[in-house]
């Protein structure tokens, strides 16, 4: 335990260490491992993976579009750990305000409940049991449209594994969903979340 203790303070000093930590954090759990201290590799691997996945985080977050003129919004939200309980995947989120409309986008990879909501958009027939519900489309990307009162959610399927929803309240316009949609890259999307 010294001996560990000792080699993470040279690490850290080393001139040579990575500005982020995370190879030398590899190779720590590497030279655990090595010296067969089981618990130790998977600590530091750990840590490594999480600190690998605040940064996938944060280059994810960028797929999100910035708000438009008048609006504003939220930090980005990712919920990497709650998608682990559902199966796996990626999940973030961003709040848009203006005055007293609201939007939420949401983009979703990866995850089983994403084939449960694939099924249903490639089946019209699934679509037409709900009164409130129809089929969508943005371009050529197919999606569905549920209204409730005051309340828009429209869900787009990309590439078969990326569900993109857009959940809106108080619109003065419905047409503001279409420009948060033209906001977004879904190329950058695809090449970012396909697996």
């Amino acid at each position: 335990m010294l001996r560990r203790l000792m080699i993470t303070a040279l690490m850290a000093t080393s001139i040579s260490a990575s500005a982020d930590g995370v190879e030398d954090q590899i190779n720590l759990g590497l030279e655990s491992y090595k010296n067969k201290d089981y618990k130790a590799a998977v600590d530091d691997l750990n840590y490594a993976v999480a600190q690998i996945q605040e940064k996938l985080n944060a280059k994810n977050a960028t797929l999100l579009p910035e708000p438009l003129d008048g609006w504003t919004a939220t930090e980005v939200e990712n919920n990497a750990g709650g998608m682990a309980m559902m199966g796996g995947g990626t999940h973030m989120s961003r709040m848009y305000q203006h005055e007293h409309e609201s939007l939420e986008i949401s983009i979703t990879s990866g995850s089983p409940m994403v084939a449960g909501v694939l099924m249903m958009i490639n089946n019209p027939m699934m679509l037409s049991s709900s009164p409130n519900m129809k089929p969508y489309r943005y371009k050529r990307i197919k999606g569905m449209q549920q209204v409730s009162g005051n309340r828009v959610e429209t869900t787009l399927a990309l590439a078969g594994q990326i569900m993109i929803q857009i959940n809106a309240t108080n619109l003065a316009d419905r047409a503001v969903i279409e420009r948060y949609l033209d906001a977004m890259d879904f190329d950058r999307i695809q090449s970012a979340l396909l697996l």
